[in-house]
């Protein structure tokens, strides 16, 4: 399966996290109910989604930013932006 570049996001997407941080996927909207998808990088079936639909475990998601800090910067995986999140709602 291949990602295509031109794929706008679903959804607003928030900050790219460092190399080593961790995303904040709390949107109920990264989670697929309905079918599991095989991971774009590592193959094995996940209902998560990143903001543009493409299907990755966020761990997955989190090593390759690690791996490939340059090309994380165009916004492959993100962060929810926190609009609407108060302090104490820091359980992740």
């Amino acid at each position: 399966m291949t990602r295509t570049r031109s794929k706008s996001p679903l959804w607003e997407p928030g900050p790219i996290p460092l190399p080593g941080g961790l995303l904040d996927w709390r949107d109920p909207r990264h989670y697929d109910r309905r079918q599991d998808h095989p991971c774009t990088l590592c193959g094995t079936p996940t209902p998560l989604r990143s903001h543009t639909g493409e299907p990755a475990h966020k761990s997955c998601a989190e090593a390759w930013i690690a791996a490939n800090p340059a090309e994380a910067r165009t916004g492959r995986f993100a962060s929810d932006s926190n609009t609407g999140r108060s302090r104490r709602d820091d359980h992740a």
